[in-house]
């Protein structure tokens, strides 16, 4: 068995009703607390009002910043980094999505680091520590709230997605919430539970991965394949929230530890042009870098076809393995990814999205398989014309 470290500093507080002791925990970490936030739902759900209610119940000063927008910019981190500088904040909440714990992620960065936020794209490049972090999930999907990863995009550089990894992005603690995500829209759900399983199915199979994240991992491909099809017919289902959301937690710690794989690179570009939820574009990748990776190691893909419900007594590891193909096709339609149509997508298009990702050393080299140029337009193609 190989050599490995794990290294998850998060105090994680998990469970239904769990946000209400956000003022308990954030009191050790500071007096005036920046909670950043999206435009519109945290405020219209009542979570924004749950969380300054318990902050303001243990003496904590609630500062907000609602302006953070899908796909967060490095000048909405910037401009939230200004505001909570001026408003003399010690303590940062990142409450949402994503996109507002990433973006709590680089305000935090920015008020202990110099600017510019670009600076600290690619991989262990913060210097100092940031802001104590709270991180507050409302969606299951990123596992943000457990990971060192802060993903910005860049409007000055073709809209791309660019990754701040580095170990001083741990936030400091997590609440994590499975009654913020009832009222979530069945497309959220789907779209981010989708990125969940792309998350694990990442960490399972990359080079990175050892005994100890491949068991997380697995975990939560099993969890998924049976409580997220649960949670899309009945949402306010709580236990299958709550089952869902711990498979996000999960898949984040794994990622954490591993990174992910292909999947991912190819997906960016498919949100930032093509103006495709994240998850959902992992979702039409998923299948066909699942066939493209499978002789890399038809243990683990025949392991994950089981995991996903899947009865594979009488078959070999190798059919096993094959076989997951269509069963991660039906499950990912069944639980709502869309059959899109995108032939409009033009072949320079592709070629141009494949040359980017085959330029991204880090993640090839956690690729269970190598890959070439021509093995990742070829993904594209079956994912954009052929789904």
């Amino acid at each position: 068995m190989k050599n490995f470290e794990f290294y998850l500093p998060t105090r994680i507080n998990f469970g239904p009703g769990v946000v209400e002791k956000v003022g308990e925990e954030a009191k050790p970490l500071g007096k005036r607390a920046f909670i950043v936030t999206g435009r519109k739902s945290a405020r219209k759900m009542g979570f924004l009002e749950k969380v300054s209610r318990s902050l303001k119940k243990q003496g904590v000063t609630p500062i907000f910043f609602e302006k953070v927008e899908p796909n967060p910019s490095i000048q909405t981190a910037q401009e939230g980094a200004n505001l909570a500088k001026k408003e003399r904040c010690d303590l940062i909440i990142g409450l949402g999505g994503g996109s507002p714990m990433d973006t709590a992620k680089a305000i935090s960065l920015l008020l202990t680091n110099p600017s510019p936020l670009s600076k600290y794209f690619g991989k262990d490049k913060v210097k100092f520590p940031t802001l104590p972090l709270v991180e507050i999930p409302t969606t299951a999907g990123t596992g943000s709230e457990v990971t060192p990863y802060a993903v910005i995009t860049d409007i000055e550089d073709s809209h791309q997605k660019k990754i701040i990894a580095d170990a001083h992005l741990f936030p400091n603690k997590a609440l994590v919430d499975p009654e913020l995500t009832l009222s979530l829209p069945s497309s959220i759900t789907s779209d981010t539970g989708i990125d969940v399983l792309s998350h694990a199915v990442e960490s399972y199979t990359s080079n990175r991965s050892y005994p100890l994240s491949e068991m997380i991992a697995l975990r939560s491909v099993k969890l998924l394949g049976k409580y997220l099809p649960q949670v899309i017919d009945n949402p306010r289902d709580i236990e299958g929230r709550s089952k869902v959301l711990y498979a996000s937690m999960l898949a984040g710690i794994a990622i954490a530890q591993t990174g992910t794989t292909l999947v991912h690179p190819m997906g960016y570009r498919l949100t930032s042009d093509l103006n495709l939820p994240h998850g959902r574009a992992n979702g039409l990748l998923l299948p066909w870098v699942w066939e493209l990776d499978l002789p890399g190691n038809f243990e683990k893909f025949a392991n994950l076809t089981k995991s996903l419900g899947e009865d594979v007594k009488g078959l070999t590891v190798k059919e096993a393995g094959w076989k997951g193909i269509e069963v991660v096709k039906e499950f990912l339609f069944r639980v709502g990814l869309p059959k899109l149509n995108l032939s409009e997508v033009k072949e320079e298009t592709i070629v141009e999205f494949a040359k980017e990702v085959i330029q991204n050393k880090a993640k090839l080299a956690n690729n269970p398989r190598q890959v070439s140029l021509k093995d990742i337009i070829e993904v594209y193609k079956k994912a954009l014309w052929r789904t």
